[in-house]
């Protein structure tokens, strides 16, 4: 399975044409509607995040080649990997070298995309949530209000690996609950613990 790119080769990117929302949240986006059952397909996908990043009256110019590419490649392995009975999916956030207020509001910029993209993905109103889906909803839009003040102290740095960690297996648990089965896969709906 092909990697995604890192939020550092995203953000190279994306800064120089001025993207409006980060990698992180462009990427929580997607695994919103993923997880919410959408499947726009690559064209759609790379027309939907260029006025996510508020790029699309961009100068098609000035929008390289490869900068399409990296957002094709994040739709075609972002998929792969929420399907993934191995469960390599991962969300795309700075590194551990960056501080942790910035990966503590990447993740917050993370879960907001989230939230955008499961909720724009099509879902019935008459569709009913499990008490755990339920809760973990809320507690992305809890993340979302995350303060970012934190220091770089050890115990920090465990709280946000777990918080991360939670976040990771909450995306893939609203996946396969919501999310309809590849025609290739015959997967049933299951929980991650």
């Amino acid at each position: 399975m092909s990697q995604l790119l890192s939020f550092d080769e995203y953000c190279d990117f994306l800064a120089p044409v001025g993207a409006l929302n980060s990698p992180a949240e462009l990427h929580g986006m997607l695994c919103g509607q993923l997880s919410g059952g959408a499947r726009p397909g690559l064209v759609k996908w790379q027309q939907m995040s260029l006025e996510f990043l508020d790029l699309i009256d961009l100068d098609d110019s000035l929008i390289s080649a490869e900068l399409r590419q990296a957002i094709a490649e994040m739709y075609s392995n972002t998929l792969l990997a929420l399907e993934d009975e191995a469960m390599g999916f991962s969300l795309v956030l700075p590194d551990e070298d960056t501080e942790i207020s910035q990966r503590l509001q990447a993740l917050s910029q993370w879960c907001h995309g989230f939230l955008t993209g499961f909720g724009s993905s099509g879902l019935s109103g008459e569709q009913g949530f499990s008490p755990e889906s339920a809760e973990a909803l809320r507690d992305f839009a809890a993340i979302v209000q995350i303060g970012t003040d934190e220091d770089d102290s050890e115990q920090s740095e465990s709280d946000l690996f777990e918080v991360c960690e939670y976040v990771r297996l909450a995306a893939i648990n609203l996946f396969l609950e919501f999310s309809p089965p590849s025609r290739d896969t015959k997967k049933q709906p299951g929980t991650v613990h």
